[in-house]
């Protein structure tokens, strides 16, 4: 197995100076701006980390990279850089250069990664038949499921080298030996950035969602009946909704759409793969308006896209819940009481061992400051993301008929 470098944790996504004294790796082309000069280097260089995608030390991550091709018999092409300058103006900037790379270079494994936009991955040639993006996907969600912090998100060199490491055996799932072991290192995770986030050390809602009066939850109007009464205590600390939501949300439901388009037509009716449908469905149509909770929406909606496609080879695996407290933290793994009703809601497992107050997701609210999302007028609130409903893909579908 290949040897895993450390990297210092520096910027991420955002371009990274560079120390004063600190010599870039050879491999290294920061001044590679176009689709022509990108493919130059890749011709001397099969891999390309420019220093705004490299966490703050594009050197270690090119070696990773090496590092995690050396084990495919295949031509891999890696490329973490800034948008080329003949592609600022692409719908899908990621895809489009990965086909002119192909073109010019040949066949092989491609993965590409620009900041602010999904990435795109995809094997072309012998070898590469099988070849799919779910084992990597799939990995990339187990990182961040057992990722600490608050809103943990897989960095681009992550699944960069959980997609090469797919291409040994594509169409197998990553060993979960290979899984844990770049999901350990200090570059796996995304670091949380600005002041849009909640501080790190903000306790979360304790394990029983109640307050000392007893108020239920409001907005909690599910499959099972809870009356809705006061609304949550006003508090100091919040979970904003991170300003990548978006961002976040079209790579996960990107992956989703692929692996949908890569099951045989005769498979598209079967229970599983119509439930990821809808799921893609509502998702983009949450993403359409712009609005800050229906990207959290289509985070989750991509997730239950993806729970259903595994539940096609997997059938004892349970539905995709998200954790009702804040479902940026990914899935539901226990239940706590809400205080005053017989509901137990789900919560990641972090959730339901905090003893400390810790903050709903929250949203601004220009008379009030911040309010958790469970007070807001939305099918989210409605239906706690889908932590408390079997059919979210269908009562989003339903609320964009109702409510454009």
């Amino acid at each position: 197995m290949a040897t895993v470098c450390t990297l210092a944790i520096g910027t991420f996504l955002v371009v990274a100076p560079v120390a004063s004294g600190e010599v870039l790796a050879a491999g290294d082309d920061s001044h590679a701006g176009t689709v022509d000069e990108i493919i130059e280097h890749l011709r001397a260089d099969p891999i390309l980390v420019q220093p705004s995608m490299a966490m703050g030390d594009s050197a270690r991550a090119h070696d990773v990279l090496t590092d995690a091709a050396a084990g495919v018999d295949v031509p891999v092409y890696v490329v973490l850089a800034e948008v080329p300058a003949d592609l600022t103006d692409a719908e899908r900037p990621a895809e489009q250069a990965a086909a002119l790379f192909r073109d010019a270079l040949g066949d092989g494994l491609y993965y590409v990664a620009f900041p602010d936009g999904p990435s795109y991955s995809h094997g072309w040639g012998d070898g590469l038949e099988d070849f799919t993006g779910r084992a990597a996907n799939d990995a990339v969600l187990s990182a961040e499921a057992n990722a600490s912090g608050e809103y943990p998100m897989a960095s681009s060199l992550l699944e960069a080298v959980y997609t090469v490491r797919s291409a040994e055996q594509p169409g197998a799932a990553l060993p979960e030996s290979v899984v844990e072991e770049y999901a350990n290192q200090s570059w796996a995770i995304r670091p949380e950035t600005g002041s849009a986030r909640t501080d790190a050390t903000a306790g979360r809602w304790v394990a029983v969602i109640a307050t000392t009066s007893g108020i239920v939850v409001a907005g909690l109007i599910v499959t099972l009946v809870v009356a809705r009464t006061a609304p949550l205590p006003r508090r100091d600390d919040h979970a904003p909704i991170p300003a990548d939501a978006r961002v976040h949300a079209q790579r996960i439901v990107d992956a989703a759409r692929r692996r949908l388009a890569e099951l045989p037509a005769a498979t598209l009716t079967d229970p599983q793969a119509e439930s990821a449908t809808r799921a893609i469905e509502a998702a983009d149509r949450a993403m359409s308006t712009g609005d800050d909770l229906d990207a959290v929406g289509a985070q989750v909606l991509g997730r239950v896209a993806h729970r259903e496609l595994n539940r096609r080879t997997d059938p004892d695996s349970k539905p995709y819940r998200p954790c009702f407290v804040n479902p940026a933290h990914g899935e539901a793994h226990d239940t706590v009481r809400v205080g005053g009703s017989s509901i137990d809601a789900p919560v990641c497992r972090s959730c339901a061992q905090q003893r400390d107050p810790g903050p709903f997701l929250s949203v601004r609210s220009g008379r009030r400051g911040w309010k958790p999302y469970v007070e807001t007028s939305t099918v989210w609130a409605r239906t706690g993301f889908g932590a408390l409903v079997g059919d979210l893909a269908d009562q989003v579908l339903d609320d964009r008929v109702t409510r454009p």
